[in-house]
């Protein structure tokens, strides 16, 4: 019981910490969208999400190898832990040194296929290895976080976000350096805290030597995992890169923006799924566990839905008050795309029955449908529909993921879920948000508030049964304030 409340209490700070960091570039969108062209932040978006390919190649599992054997060695004592975090540490070094000199001399077919030939080598070189940096200093955090020192591992992201947005702000003010000042900034940010990060675990320090013997059995953990890995990815990004290809980086510059609005309902689905997990894992093995994941499911999509009806309202207003006049038209986005918050969040209580039978292997055909059904549908709609099109590729791609790890959780675990009862809650919100981008057109008169709030009222009325009220009070309460 002791380790469960502390769980959760250090997952509320690992979401404080999300919050904190993830909401400063949110906070500087008034000041990016009017120091940047959306051309210009559509070339930002682009190299950050090619950045992030080459990033899911060169984290190749060494992250979740990195959990695994730090507890499994922690009996023969601290030096055997240090050998695992640096041989990661050493294996992330070189092989990630490869990853992005290789990524770097492939500059001029991306530039070619992307930018249209615009941009520099200079820029490719410094996005790339300003990732690689970024994994290093990453990995001090992970360690913070394996030493149960949940605000050392938020000093290091913070530090991180702070200190790149200084740099970037200087780089781009100060220095005009533009696109290659974004960049730049973060790099030199990811490098200067990663420094801090590993002096603050000197301890795990062991270059004595090159720990050849260890990268096996690591890479043999590390690399299965990199499949579901690249999936993933594919399904969060790929909208970006057909907007792209067939619209321009202006187009993906209006994208980008109202996808960092989606963001705010993103902050929360992070905090909740942190503080979920292990409430989650402890009701898997409990004899009232279907019912807690009942009510939860209930509770989660009626709170969220009632955020993406509020959100959506508010996003006209938004955009226009917090970016510059080119980036106004950016506001469709913004509800539509916030589906994919939502069902992100919900994946890990819809595959409560793979985890309960340890079937974890199914995730991976799971993500890889998934990505797959993502680029057909964003080669469907993105032509034509630019990225209107792109962000319901992109709805609809979370929709059936978490729809099919629903079915087959529930063959595997049986449930209950109220299907019922979330598919109103979903298929009303859905309305609302159609009504209010494609026939309202944005309208925020009295009468679009009025139906809105009734919405919201009933969505949140309605996500806790009447039975269940009583049973909230005596699930959730205790195992946080026990």
């Amino acid at each position: 019981m002791s380790r469960l409340i502390q769980l959760g209490k250090d997952s509320l700070v690992y979401g404080l910490g999300g919050i904190l960091a993830k909401g400063l570039s949110f906070l500087l969108l008034p000041v990016y969208t009017r120091i940047f062209t959306p051309a210009d932040y559509g070339t930002i978006e682009m190299l950050t999400v090619l950045s992030s390919f080459f990033a899911s190649l060169l984290v190749m599992g060494m992250d979740s190898a990195q959990s695994m054997y730090f507890f499994k060695v922690k009996e023969e004592g601290r030096v055997a832990q240090a050998r695992i975090v640096s041989a990661i540490l050493q294996w992330r070094l070189i092989w990630g040194g490869c990853i992005t000199l290789l990524s770097t001399l492939m500059a001029p077919l991306l530039n070619a296929w992307f930018f249209e030939g615009q941009l520099s080598w200079g820029y490719f070189a410094i996005a790339f290895v300003g990732a690689l940096f970024t994994q290093v200093m990453s990995q001090s955090a992970e360690v913070m976080r394996l030493l149960y020192r949940p605000w050392g591992y938020i000093g290091i992201i913070l530090a991180q976000s702070v200190l790149a947005a200084s740099l970037v702000l200087a780089f781009v003010l100060l220095l005009n350096q533009g696109i290659l000042g974004f960049f730049l900034g973060a790099a030199i940010a990811s490098f200067i805290v990663a420094i801090i990060g590993w002096f603050h675990i000197r301890a795990f320090w062991k270059f004595d030597q090159i720990h050849w013997d260890l990268w096996p059995q690591l890479i043999r953990f590390g690399v299965p995992l990199v499949p579901a890995g690249v999936a993933i990815y594919f399904m969060s990004t790929a909208d970006r890169w057909f907007v792209q290809y067939y619209h321009g980086a202006e187009a993906l510059g209006l994208f980008a923006v109202g996808a960092k609005f989606s963001l705010l309902l993103l902050l929360a689905v992070d905090t909740f799924r942190k503080a979920w997990w292990p409430i989650a894992m402890h009701a898997m093995h409990s004899s009232d566990g279907p019912e807690t994941f009942r009510m939860i499911s209930r509770l989660y999509m009626g709170l969220a839905c009632a955020g993406i009806v509020v959100l959506t309202y508010l996003s006209p207003w938004l955009v226009q008050w917090l970016t510059g006049p080119d980036y106004h038209g950016a506001w469709p986005i913004v509800g539509i795309l916030a589906w994919q918050a939502v069902f992100y969040g919900f994946f890990l209580i819809a595959s409560a029955g793979i985890w309960k039978v340890e079937k974890t292997y199914l995730n991976l055909p799971l993500m890889a449908g998934a990505a797959v059904l993502g680029l057909v549908l964003n080669w469907f709609l993105v032509p034509d529909y630019g990225g209107m099109g792109a962000a319901l590729a992109t709805a609809l791609t979370y929709l059936v993921w978490v729809t099919a790890a629903l079915i087959i959780s529930e063959r595997l675990w049986n449930v209950g879920f109220q299907f019922s009862v979330m598919s109103m809650q979903i298929s009303s919100t859905i309305g609302f948000v159609i009504g209010f981008i494609f026939f309202g057109r944005g309208d925020m008169s009295g009468m679009t508030f009025i139906v809105a709030t009734i919405l919201v009222v009933n969505l949140i009325f309605f996500s806790v049964a009447k039975k269940d009220r009583i049973t909230i009070r005596q699930r959730i309460w205790p195992i946080h304030s026990a």
